[in-house]
């Protein structure tokens, strides 16, 4: 920067210079008499003392200029140094490193060093919940794992005796793994974009009766009445991952609101198509609702995995919902029980490569 207006100063300089010179040689008339005779090359060109002066203006703006350069490179290389540093701290596994910059700085470096602690935060945070998310992967595997173990090795051994009993319990805890096994890898499959949907022309009621009766007997048997009310809401969706999201919160409502009553329904609101769930159970916490998609969660940390499953159920609700565009949330009911209600777009093909969105065809 000081060489740049260093040059300017001398060409600015040498140009005063060399016009004076020129005009006074050449058009005299301009500076007073126009009969006046043309002065000399000497008498045209500055003084020594001009000279003097002039590279005295000369040193004193390159100085200046040289000063206030170095006072902006400061500013601008403090921000840009501490978030070097700080990205070096993280490289390093440092993840509560966070870029401090003190004194005055340009509003884009601040806005620079705000965006890179964000991002900090951003991977703190993320490390953080895949250590937790690891870990209670760990813990609900250990458990049936630590089951079969102990079963097959008393097997071994000849403490117990094969029958029919203790090797429906062994499929029971083998379908348990299956069961996280598979929820894991739905739910790596939508954090990286690439679950498999098959997209066609469903009706959200039809969808629904199918899981109703399939899953009407296991309700009954855990004494939960099932009532639905279904109206004709066609989307395109991928129908067996909206069964499984049914299926899903139906194993929700049989293993924390047993007994009691289930009601599910169907419906069109403006440009969704509505697939709501409600019980008559205990509901959610206060200012629980939104933790309840969080993976491995449960209302009562108490409740052994027997009793309160995996966790990943409303996770895997919300997953499949988001992939095909929708929504996923829950409330407690004021009247008693939870509320989960998946909200899927609308949509009307003219073809199958254009959709529009408008409002949901009925029946």
């Amino acid at each position: 920067m000081a060489a740049v207006t260093s040059l300017a100063l001398a060409g600015l300089i040498l140009g005063m210079v060399a016009f004076y010179t020129v005009a006074l040689l050449y058009f005299p008339s301009l500076f007073g008499d126009p009969d006046a005779a043309a002065p000399s090359l000497g008498t045209a060109l500055p003084t020594w003392y001009e000279w003097e002066a002039y590279l005295l203006l000369w040193l004193a703006g390159t100085t200046g200029t040289l000063f206030v350069a170095v006072r902006l490179t400061r500013r601008l290389s403090r921000p840009l140094d501490a978030v070097g540093l700080a990205a070096r701290r993280l490289a390093a596994g440092d993840l509560a490193a966070r870029a401090q910059v003190d004194g005055p700085a340009f509003e884009e470096t601040k806005q620079l060093v705000s965006d890179f602690n964000t991002m900090a935060s951003q991977l703190a945070a993320a490390d953080a919940e895949l250590r937790t998310r690891n870990a209670a992967v760990s813990h609900e595997l250990r458990t049936p794992l630590t089951i079969l173990r102990g079963r097959l090795q008393g097997l071994a051994d000849g403490v117990f005796a094969p029958d029919h009993t203790l090797f429906a319990r062994l499929v029971d805890e083998v379908d348990t793994l299956v069961c996280i096994v598979d929820d894991l890898h739905l739910l790596s499959l939508a954090n990286s974009g690439r679950m498999v949907l098959r997209l066609e022309q469903i009706d959200l009621a039809r969808e629904a009766a199918t899981v109703i009766a399939l899953a009407n007997a296991d309700l009954k048997a855990s004494d939960v009445d099932i009532r639905a009310n279904l109206e004709s809401a066609k989307v395109r969706a991928d129908g067996a991952r909206v069964r499984q999201a049914l299926l899903a919160l139906l194993e929700n409502v049989r293993k924390h609101a047993a007994p009691g009553i289930v009601y599910v329904e169907t419906k069109v609101l403006g440009v969704w198509a509505i697939l709501r769930v409600r019980d008559s159970g205990p509901g959610f916490p206060p200012g629980n609702e939104e933790l309840a998609f969080s993976p491995f969660w449960r209302a009562d940390v108490s409740r052994s995995r027997k009793s309160g499953g995996s966790g990943l159920g409303l996770t895997v609700v919300r997953a499949i919902a988001e992939a095909q565009g929708g929504t996923a949330s829950a409330r407690s009911d004021a009247e008693g029980g939870a509320i989960v209600e998946v909200r899927l777009p609308c949509l009307l093909f003219a073809s199958d490569e254009k959709p529009s969105t408008t409002a949901c065809p009925g029946a």
